[in-house]
């Protein structure tokens, strides 16, 4: 269940380990959510498409500008988005 009031801290020293490895996105590349994120303008489920416009960190997080099912720019963790399926 969704809960508002937890909080989010992001650690930028902290690095993914062997196991939760991925390979960065670029900009520009399109991807999809593999699980729900919560944005301002709603909660964005898994499976919306939407489009890399920013990289942290050399891929600690990524923003990435969704349409549909709304507008919206998100940040989101690497591990929240894969490569979107044509």
């Amino acid at each position: 269940m969704f809960d508002p009031m937890r909080r989010f801290t992001w650690n930028p020293q902290k690095r993914p380990t062997d196991a939760g490895a991925h390979e960065p996105f670029e900009e520009l590349t399109r991807v999809a959510l593999s699980r729900p994120v919560e944005t301002e303008g709603g909660v964005l489920r898994a499976g919306a498409m939407g489009t890399v416009v920013g990289v942290y960190r050399g891929g600690a997080a990524y923003e990435v500008e969704f349409v549909k099912p709304f507008h919206t720019v998100a940040t989101v963790m690497p591990d929240a988005i894969r490569h979107a399926r044509a």
